[in-house]
């Protein structure tokens, strides 16, 4: 055992967090460039090519950090916290629930006290195809940002330092990373980061990725495809209906969304006690060692309810 592993001979959790998160970096820049040369000024088109190839990159590089750092040969997709057991399909659903309801709470509030919403129909021969695209960028882009910042550097951090320092940390990361967005603000940093602590929470309670995949799935194509409006500052996925609401920039989020705005931390909190209080179980994914065991217990006292 030295300062770089473990005593079963693993590499250390905060080497391989450090690890993950360079090779994380290098894979967002590299399918970042190969989306563009492939689709070029394509923007729909880049996303897909860039979340997709992303996804598939990051299952890969995590899969070949379990197996060469951890020593896990078997189930390795499961143990970066995507089990395919039993109430998978429900944690997911019952994310995208959760997801949907508190966007339409967020709009509710705003509307209840400006009185102001404007929608426009765009029908066109090219919207069901727009729309496919961009239902795949969304599905993927979530799936994307849940394992770069709730799957394998989140867990190796959490298993180095503890729970509540790894989600101060990727909460921290997740908000600044979205400063990059249009129209980004103070409010939509803290925003974005008090959704990292609810995704975080949502993925510590269930020891997996669905319930956090669906909260985040479901809360952008609500926003996005069904009511119109900026995801974090982004229009692309406006490719039906194309919103705006009336009212202060506190209130509305202004041009980046209700993820800068004061409606949007009110229903942020709401659903960080909803996951908190929510009668949840972990899934019961392979557990491969008696070391895994013992690193997953007890970093979150009273988190399983």
């Amino acid at each position: 055992m030295n300062m770089f592993t473990t005593g079963s001979g693993r590499l250390h959790p905060v080497w391989a967090f450090v690890l993950s998160v360079m090779l994380s970096a290098l894979a967002f820049q590299g399918c970042a460039s190969l989306a563009e040369a492939v689709a070029g000024n394509h923007y729909l088109v880049s996303e897909l090519v860039f979340r997709t190839l992303l996804v598939l990159v990051l299952l890969g590089l995590y899969s070949w950090l379990l197996t060469t750092a951890d020593h896990i040969e078997e189930h390795r997709v499961a143990a970066m916290g995507l089990p395919y057991v039993r109430g998978w399909l429900r944690q997911w659903t019952g994310g995208c629930i959760l997801g949907f309801g508190l966007v339409v709470l967020a709009i509710i509030l705003i509307v209840a006290v400006s009185h102001g919403f404007h929608a426009d129909l765009h029908l066109t021969s090219r919207t069901v195809p727009r729309l496919v695209a961009a239902l795949a960028v969304l599905i993927t882009g979530s799936l994307a940002e849940e394992l770069m910042f709730r799957g394998y550097p989140f867990q190796r951090l959490e298993e180095g330092i503890g729970a509540v320092g790894a989600i101060a940390v990727f909460s921290i990361l997740f908000g600044v990373v979205h400063l990059l967005n249009p129209g980004a603000t103070v409010w939509g940093l803290g925003d974005t980061i008090l959704i990292g602590i609810v995704l975080a929470i949502a993925y510590l309670r269930t020891r997996a990725l669905w319930l956090p995949w669906g909260i985040h799935f479901a809360w952008n194509a609500t926003l996005g495809l069904l009511l119109g409006l900026p995801v974090s500052g982004l229009r692309v996925f406006n490719v039906v209906v194309r919103s705006s609401v009336a009212g202060p920039a506190w209130l509305t989020g202004g041009g980046y969304g209700i993820e800068a705005s004061a409606t949007g931390a009110v229903v942020v909190l709401i659903g960080m006690a909803t996951v908190w209080k929510w009668p949840l179980r972990p899934l019961r994914g392979p557990m491969l060692s008696a070391e895994d065991k013992l690193v997953h217990r007890g970093h979150f006292p009273g988190i399983q309810g």
